[in-house]
Formats: C-alpha cells, structure tokens, sequence
C-alpha cells in the first residue's frame, strides 16, 4: 500500500514564512492548482482559509467547481481563465476567472447583466512570458473598453514573471516596468483594482518590488522553492512511503528487471517496493535512485516498473517483507523532492504532480 503524508504543520509553517517574507501589507493568494501539486486540493484549500488567505488559485473551472462541491464557499480566482461557453458555470458558481480576451470579457458583462450583478475578474497582461495575458500594445484600448463594462467588476490586476528564480535575468525588471505602465494606464480609465499582483514563488523571495498589494505562492508552499530563501528553512510537505512486498537474495551474476539492465556482481539480498511509475515513480531513476528503509538509503536497482521496483538491501540488512520504505521527502537529502527533479531532469514541481495520478496512492493528513 502507497501512501502520501501531508503535514499540515510544515504547510502551516511555510506559509509562516512566506507572510514574513512578505509583509503585513501583501496578501497570498495561495496556489492550490493541479490538486494542489498533487498533496490535495479540497484538504489545503481548508487549511489556507484558516491561515487567512482572501482567495485560493485553482487553475481551471473544473477545478474551481470541485471545491464549491467541497463546500468551499471562498473566493476561487480561475488562474488559467475560461473559454466562452465556460461563462454561464463560472457565473453560476461563483468563480472569479482570469481575463485574458476582449471576448470573454464581453460576455462576463452580459452575463453580469442577466444575473442583475457585477461579475469579478482579474485581467491579466503578458509583460515578457508570451503565454497567457493581453500583450503590452493591447492594454491601452483593452482597458478602456473594459472600464466601459457597466456589469464587470476589475476585482485584480496581473501578470506573470518568467524568469523571478534567476537573480542575473535582467527579465523581472523589464517585465516590472512594462506591468507598472499598464497600471498607470489602468488608473488613467478609471480602473482601480482591489488586488494587483505578479509575484510568484521566486519573486516572493527573491524581488521584493514585485509584491504589490498581493503574491501567489505556489511551489514554495510546500517546500520546495526554487530560490534560496536566506534565514527561512521551508519543509517539505510530501512524504510518500510504500513497504516491501518480498525480500529475496539474489546470486551472483543474476539480472534484475526488465532488460537485466542490472547484473549482480554477488550475490545480493534484494527487496521489491510495492509502487512504480503508475504512481509517479519516475523510470528515469532507475539504476540511480535511492529510497530509505530502516533509515538507510539503499540503491534503486533495475528498470523501475509499472507495479513495483527493486531495490539492494546491503545497507539495510535488517530489512524484511513489510517493513516501510520512504520514497519522497520524509527529511532524507536522497529522497528530497530536489534530489528526485535533478536525477529525473526535471522540476519539483513535476514530481510533486505526478506522485498518484494514477489514483493508488491514499492521502493521509498528519498534524492537522
């Protein structure tokens, strides 16, 4: 059995830091999308309430309908935005979408209209990332023909930094004066938002400038961010453990895993894990991961499977059928999100999301 821990206390504990980080002044809107980077949407979106958050950042309209379903009844701001026919769930929900065209704008104001209210969005501007945003030459006419909306409300203002992690990226300052000058123009129309906001977790730590009235802490929320925050110690939020399911000795010269891409040099006593990349253990760390069990950290060894991977048990001799084996966080530098992203190519992030996408893997709160 497969099971990831959520520590409330550490996820408690990084919003501390991130307050202070912050200041008294700047709201977090935390950042609870993809299921909560796959520790859990509808269970940290209760606790983020608690610790005073105004809003909470889902990504798309599904994901902002599941927690109304959940009985969250907060202000849910749909980061990555609707499509047209979304408009009537979103307004039916109540769920604040991010604008990004004059199409969907229009029809939130009709849709304002019928419902006999102002409906909330935030309209977001592309500054440097060439993703979602109207871009810089669109914002002048944009905002003046939103001002001329009598049935949207401009609750916020945003953008987002491309490249806050770099601190030797001259980008977040080029994007800053770009996001400052549409500002400017948005008060010129009239516009006066509750919330402006550009901060992500890299710009939360790393470019005070960037904080406004508002940050949207993501990955740094459950310990993971992606630059060094200097006199603040962020905790992992994740352990994953699963158990050995067989414990076997091996001899000499024996493949293990598919393709027998490891041959025993001698003869070894080897244990089998139950989970595998099904349940977002990478194949990349196959022959070079490491999980811990008895609090050693012993060898992946062999193709990591669908169901299962083995593992060496020389430094962990002990160890018998049943026994725990951390996969993830649990404190161990080897299994540190950090150390499973370098070894797979890849970011925290992505490891955090794919832990249990194939549904196996149960979700138990500690320290709640």
């Amino acid at each position: 059995m497969l099971e990831a821990r959520i520590d409330l206390a550490a996820f408690r504990h990084n919003v501390g830091c991130l307050k202070k980080i912050a200041g008294p002044d700047v709201s977090l809107l935390p950042v609870i999308k993809a299921d909560a980077y796959g520790h859990g949407m509808p269970r940290l979106a209760r606790e983020s309430l608690k610790l005073g958050a105004p809003m909470l950042g889902a990504g798309t309209l599904e994901e902002g309908v599941l927690l109304r379903q959940n009985k969250i009844a907060a202000p849910v701001l749909l980061l990555d935005g609707i499509f047209p026919e979304q408009a009537k769930d979103a307004v039916k929900y109540r769920l604040t979408p991010v604008v990004y065209t004059l199409e969907v704008a229009r029809i939130m104001d009709k849709m304002g209209k019928k419902a006999g209210r102002r409906i909330s969005v935030h309209l977001k501007f592309d500054t440097g990332m060439s993703r979602l945003g109207f871009t810089l030459a669109e914002s002048r006419p944009t905002l003046a023909a939103v001002a001329r909306m009598r049935n949207v409300h401009v609750e916020g203002i945003m953008t987002h930094l491309a490249s806050s992690a770099d601190a030797d990226s001259p980008q977040t300052e080029n994007q800053l004066r770009r996001f400052d000058a549409i500002i400017a123009e948005a008060g010129r129309a009239g516009i006066k938002p509750t919330y402006v906001h550009a901060a992500n977790s890299g710009a939360i730590i790393a470019h005070k400038r960037s904080h406004y009235n508002m940050v949207r802490p993501g990955i740094s929320l459950y310990g993971a961010p992606p630059v060094e925050a200097k006199g603040f110690a962020f905790q992992e939020v994740m352990t994953v453990a699963s158990r050995l399911v067989l414990v076997k000795n091996v001899p000499q010269g024996e493949g293990v895993g598919y393709g027998a891409t490891y041959i025993t040099p001698r003869a070894k006593k080897i244990g089998v894990v139950m989970g595998g990349y099904a349940d977002g253990v990478n194949r990349l760390l196959s022959n070079k991961g490491s999980v811990v069990v008895n609090e050693r950290a012993v060898p992946i060894l062999g193709l990591v499977c669908m169901d299962n991977f083995m593992v060496d048990l020389s430094k962990a001799p002990a160890a018998k059928e049943g026994d725990e084996v951390v996969l993830l966080g649990g404190g161990y530098e080897e299994t540190s999100v950090n150390r499973w992203a370098e070894l797979t190519g890849t970011i925290p992030y992505e490891v955090f999301c794919r832990i249990g996408m194939g549904g196996r893997i149960r979700r138990v709160y500690v320290n709640g």
